[in-house]
């Protein structure tokens, strides 16, 4: 598949050019793709279909089938293949119909069905593999939303089965694709199991390469979206991840003074549901409720490095990677056998501790925030993540299969004051803000709406993930949808005339306390027709599903932390520019000097203050040499760079075309300005 996609005519022609070629879950300007170029170049794939059609044959011939006037056959039968498109983007649709072109060119028969997430993932992600409702299917993925410096979750995400996005989602009823190698490789990376981080990157790029050898998804290309804005619109801050849909440009804006709204187009407003367990997983949600309900810690839209943002950091310690730090006995993790918080007692440790500052506010609902919205956020992790046994009801394959992962790392949590708490975590990680934010709890939702949601789930009348719902043939929970919320406002009813609560906050919450909450939350729901209640800068007022509308509005409650104008300073990044680049063009093999100059601009102004990598490519596509450009020491030369090869390097190239890549990124702006050029090599040769 990787040699029958042409990846390039879908750049050049279906995206017109608003995208780049990709092989693996890291693009050009991810600060990633420096680690692995080095992989996803070895792979040297080009579309090439003779090749991919010899492959296939090599492979069905050896299988027993046989073809018969360029249609394969097995046993008499034709070989199908099932391919789901994506209709409801114009995209997608045509990238579907020129692969299921390419497959029925091979000797395939085709059979194409149509249709848009609503209809794809309870085929691909919530279907048992065993029974064969498809075979490919035209993905997107909102992985680079995010712009994070050292990814730990997208090689999870993208390859591993423990991770639930595979073929079966982990569910114990049906088929699921294996991979142990895989499992290992990115739980590593993911639970910083490494030394430094030259063993990091290693590891990366060793789960890059099992990932694209196994093929399971195949990368085609990285969209560069165009987005635009009213002229009399101000503050907007273009992420490098998310462009101009961030929270932080929501959060920012500035209309005029005539006007006190934003209308605000999206291709689609509903397309999977919506809950803070195993929903919310498209890009429609996901840009929609990052800014009702806040997170703990952020992405500098830069740089990708952690920022604190709901909770504060007052100290990060660590003795990792080989040291431990003692764990007071009196730090709490929550039993699932027992149903009870257990004091880790006197021989507890862990490599890291942080120690943070949380910045409550009221939910939406008028209901302060407190501790104990974060020790439920806790209790679930354990309880959801922990099967105990036959008959478990609080156990769900996709979301289990993850958090089981991360329990034997957490080793505690100590509440100093009801705003002020210790994080003990078994992880380290040579950059500590990533420490810091391995190591948060902070809740999406006030804790009722999650106890509600679970009594509907163990109830058996709800699913939190797609798998689970088609396994027990019930709904996904979506708190959007006004017969859900109409449920968990009936549960919540349900409670309130119980006294309930739940086991996890007994002796923490007094039953006049829960039953405040669940009036508040009782009230949203008959207010707004939806259970959607955050803790962040704007709460979701209305969902207009025939109008294809929501409606957020501005939270302007006095305890929310941050005021406008809070985050203007990420308005216009500092980025690098190769202002000029002087290459030779033709080179020679063993050369005892070649020399490149260059100058580089940061802010729009010459600057020694960016980091520049280069890499050259033999004509097989192979990175033969890499390094790091050295800026000049002298006072009138600010902003040039030197890139010296000797010898030892260039003898390296290859008798042809050889290629120059340059990356030059500001410390301020991780987004690269790229330079390329070919270097010939001209057929003389230095000896001794």
């Amino acid at each position: 598949m990787n040699y029958l996609v042409d990846r390039e005519f879908i750049v050049d022609e279906i995206l017109r050019g608003y995208g780049t070629s990709l092989v693996a879950p890291f693009g050009v300007y991810s600060p990633e793709y420096l680690n692995v170029l080095n992989t996803i170049e070895s792979f040297g794939f080009r579309y090439n279909p003779q090749f991919a059609q010899k492959l296939i044959s090599d492979t069905l011939t050896k299988a027993g089938a046989i073809n018969q006037g360029g249609k394969w056959f097995f046993k008499g039968n034709p070989i199908s293949v099932k391919i789901l498109i994506r209709s409801d983007d114009p995209q997608r649709l045509s990238m579907g119909e020129l692969v299921a072109s390419e497959l029925q060119s091979a000797g395939f028969n085709i059979q194409t069905d149509f249709g848009d997430l609503n209809k794809a993932n309870p085929i691909v992600y919530g279907s048992n593999p065993q029974d064969f409702l498809w075979q490919v299917y035209t993905e997107a993925y909102a992985g680079t939303s995010a712009f994070v410096k050292y990814n730990p979750v997208v090689a999870s995400q993208m390859y591993a089965p423990y991770y639930g996005n595979m073929p079966g989602g982990q569910n114990p009823a049906f088929w699921n694709y294996r991979n142990d190698t895989l499992n290992k490789l990115t739980q590593r990376i993911e639970f910083f199991n490494f030394t430094s981080e030259g063993e990091r990157n290693a590891l990366l790029r060793n789960a890059t390469r099992a990932g694209v050898e196994e093929s399971v998804r195949i990368f085609v290309a990285q969209n560069t979206e165009p987005f635009v804005a009213s002229s009399a619109l101000k503050g907007l801050i273009n992420d490098f991840g998310a462009g101009i849909t961030s929270k932080l440009s929501l959060m920012n804006a500035r209309t005029p003074k005539s006007s006190n709204s934003l209308d605000i187009g999206v291709k689609q407003i509903y397309q999977g549901a919506w809950n803070n367990v195993e929903g919310c997983k498209d890009v429609y949600c996901t840009q929609i409720y990052s800014a009702i309900s806040d997170s703990a810690t952020f992405r500098n839209p830069y740089t990708g490095e952690v920022i604190p943002m709901r909770e504060q950091w007052v100290d990060i310690s660590t003795n990792g990677p080989s040291g431990k730090l003692k764990v007071p006995p009196d730090a709490q993790i929550w039993n699932p056998f027992s149903q009870h918080w257990k004091s880790v007692g006197q021989n507890a440790s862990s490599m890291s501790k942080v120690t943070y500052k949380i910045l409550y506010s009221n939910w939406h609902n008028g209901i302060p925030m407190d501790k104990s919205d974060l020790l439920y956020t806790q209790y679930f992790l354990f309880q959801w993540g922990t099967n105990t046994g036959k008959g478990d009801l609080t156990y769900d394959p996709e979301f289990s299969s993850q958090a089981q992962a991360a329990l034997p790392l957490v080793k505690g949590l100590r509440f100093i004051e009801n705003d002020e708490v210790e994080s003990y975590i078994n992880m380290w990680h040579y950059d500590k803000k990533e420490i810091a934010d391995s190591a948060t709890i902070w809740p999406a939702e006030p804790w009722e709406i999650t106890a509600a949601t679970e009594r509907l789930v163990t109830s058996g009348k709800f699913a939190y993930s797609t798998g689970e719902a088609t396994a027990r043939n019930v709904d996904m929970l979506s708190l959007l949808i006004p017969a859900h919320a109409e449920m968990i406002k009936e549960e919540l009813q349900k409670m309130k005339d119980e006294g309930y609560v739940p086991a996890a906050l007994k002796g923490i919450v007094t039953v006049g306390i829960a039953t405040k909450r669940y009036d508040a939350s009782i009230n949203w729901i008959t207010n707004h027709n939806n259970a959607v209640i955050g803790n962040g800068p704007f709460y979701l007022d209305s969902y207009n599903p025939a109008g294809g509308i929501i409606t957020i509005k501005a939270f302007r409650d006095p305890s929310y932390p941050f005021p406008e104008g809070y985050w203007s300073s990420f308005e216009n990044p500092k980025l690098a520019t190769l202002q000029s680049v002087k290459a030779p063009q033709f080179i020679s093999i063993g050369q005892p000097t070649v020399v490149v100059s260059l100058t580089v601009n940061v802010g729009g102004k010459p600057s020694n203050d960016a980091i520049v990598n280069y890499f050259i490519s033999n004509k097989d596509d192979r990175v033969v040499v890499q390094g790091v450009a050295t800026a000049s020491s002298a006072v009138n030369k600010l902003g040039t760079y030197g890139i010296i090869l000797r010898d030892n390097e260039t003898s390296k190239l290859s008798v042809g075309p050889n290629t120059l890549k340059i990356f030059a990124n500001s410390r301020e702006a991780f987004r690269p300005d790229i330079y390329s050029t070919v270097l010939i090599e001209n057929f003389s040769r230095f000896k001794g």
